[in-house]
């Protein structure tokens, strides 16, 4: 595997110039980084293995929801509320997915104006194929971990998605973190 130099120059970077703000905390600043540093290698690797079956993480997330949710299918603004990834352009990722012949749109037969994403037979082959794949690969990829430091990070990113969402509003804009400090 090749040598990754990132963690070591952005953590050297961060120790040399954080310091000079009086609100730096590198602790705090690492954690973030790492987080980061962290899903970028976990994306880098996943998004290579998908892309072979044709998927992203959108379309991925997408098939599970519909073959996972109301046999009718769903409305594409319920499927926006429940990605995983970004919202943008459910309908661009509804339109490739119908394209490829893994999704369909239904129209509803009691409120006209009501439209379903529901998956296909084709859809449900193709996450019958990948899937396998995705959950060997999961656990070779955390194999160095124990099931009670994979409990442990559980807990710790829980505690951590809560704190970030608790917080968050508090420096949406320049304006409000300035008015914060």
């Amino acid at each position: 595997m090749p040598q990754d130099r990132r963690e070591q120059y952005y953590h050297e970077r961060v120790k040399e110039s954080g310091p000079n703000y009086p609100e730096f905390d590198l602790l705090s600043t690492k954690v973030v980084l790492d987080l980061i540093y962290t899903y970028d290698v976990l994306h880098q690797i996943v998004s290579r293995y998908m892309a072979s079956f044709g998927l992203s993480k959108s379309t991925l997330n997408i098939l599970m929801l519909l073959r996972h949710g109301p046999e009718e299918g769903m409305q594409l603004h319920d499927l926006g509320e429940l990605l995983l990834v970004s919202r943008a352009n459910i309908t661009g990722l509804i339109d490739h997915l119908e394209e490829k012949g893994y999704v369909k749109r239904v129209v509803d037969v009691t409120d006209r104006r009501a439209r379903y994403a529901r998956i296909t037979k084709k859809g449900e082959g193709l996450l019958d194929d990948f899937m396998p794949l995705h959950y060997r690969n999961v656990r070779s990829l955390t194999q160095d971990l124990t099931d009670r430091e994979k409990e442990t990070l559980l807990e710790l990113l829980k505690k951590t998605r809560t704190s970030l969402t608790m917080h968050s509003e508090q420096c949406e804009t320049r304006e409000a973190c300035v008015s914060n400090v």
